[in-house]
């Protein structure tokens, strides 16, 4: 795909997951042509630029399935671990169940911590206690969620 059909695509199936601008884009699709993940090819046109079209290598979707595997990043734990899950089509069924066991892991926690801090702030500033029950509300949606999201796919 050309830049302006990977923006395109970004942003029409995963706008809830993650931006795709071209100044985020054109740096990201430079560095994995430095690497080997993808390749790129010229397409001459009339009167404009040559056109170029993208596609990932070989090395490339074997760094992607291994980037499936890996638990997200700390600073962008839930916008990356919905993009895994949307990318994961192609992994392994234990692999999949790995990621999401994973992430319901660091929401228990993170659980534990907010559960925690809500009991030190509970008497305190009546707004840090509707921000303290925004997070709480958050994880417990996310474990609900990712509870169904293993039932589902082991039916499958």
């Amino acid at each position: 795909m050309s830049g302006y059909d990977i923006k395109k695509r970004v942003k029409g199936a995963l706008s809830t997951v993650t931006n795709a601008s071209y100044g985020t884009l054109y740096p990201t699709l430079h560095r994995l042509l430095d690497e080997g993940a993808v390749e790129v090819q010229e397409v001459p046109q009339t009167g404009r630029p040559a056109k170029k079209l993208y596609q990932i290598t070989k090395k490339g979707r074997q760094e992607l399935r291994e980037w499936l595997k890996q638990p997200a990043a700390a600073d962008q734990i839930r916008r990356e671990f919905l993009l895994k899950l949307y990318l994961a089509k192609n992994l392994p069924m234990q692999d999949l169940l790995t990621l999401v066991a994973i992430r319901r892991g660091e929401t228990e926690a993170l659980l534990r911590t907010l559960y925690a801090e809500q009991d030190d702030t509970s008497n305190s500033d009546p707004q840090q206690a509707l921000v303290m029950d925004y997070a709480l509300s958050l994880c417990k949606a996310e474990m609900d969620w990712l509870r169904q999201f293993e039932d589902r796919i082991q039916r499958v």
